[in-house]
């Protein structure tokens, strides 16, 4: 199955957090993921050009999936369906539906918002400390 990395899981990366390195080791032989979404949210976390150059080499090491019409119709659906009532946010609608129309596996910290997504596979990668 495709492993598809949310945004808190890669600010762990990029960070150098041992146990977030160690999980993606652990993994290393499965596909990973990155949605188009994600990788402009860490993009939008660089503070100057060091943050943003080390960002954008870090990201080239993933296969970064851009959103198609059909991703973005879903994503409506899950807005319209679940944002007043657990404030699910725009570009987490956005990676849910992708995730469910390609049949992925989420890893993120993010469980809280994602739950309510019913038949969502999502999962917590690692333990932080």
């Amino acid at each position: 199955m495709t492993i598809c990395l949310d945004t808190d899981v890669l600010i762990d990366c990029l960070r150098g957090l041992p146990q977030a390195r160690a999980w993606l080791e652990q993994h290393a032989s499965e596909p990973f993921v990155v949605p188009g979404i994600v990788a402009m949210e860490l993009v939008m976390g660089s503070q100057n050009q060091t943050d943003l150059k080390r960002t954008q080499e870090f990201l080239r090491s993933f296969n970064v999936v851009w959103p198609e019409a059909r991703d973005f119709t879903r994503a409506f659906d899950l807005l319209v369906t679940h944002r007043l009532a657990s404030g699910l946010s725009i570009p987490d609608c956005l990676v849910a539906a992708m995730i469910l129309e390609r049949s992925w596996q989420l890893y993120t910290f993010n469980l809280k918002h994602y739950r309510v997504v019913p038949t969502l596979n999502i999962a917590q990668p690692y333990q932080r400390l």
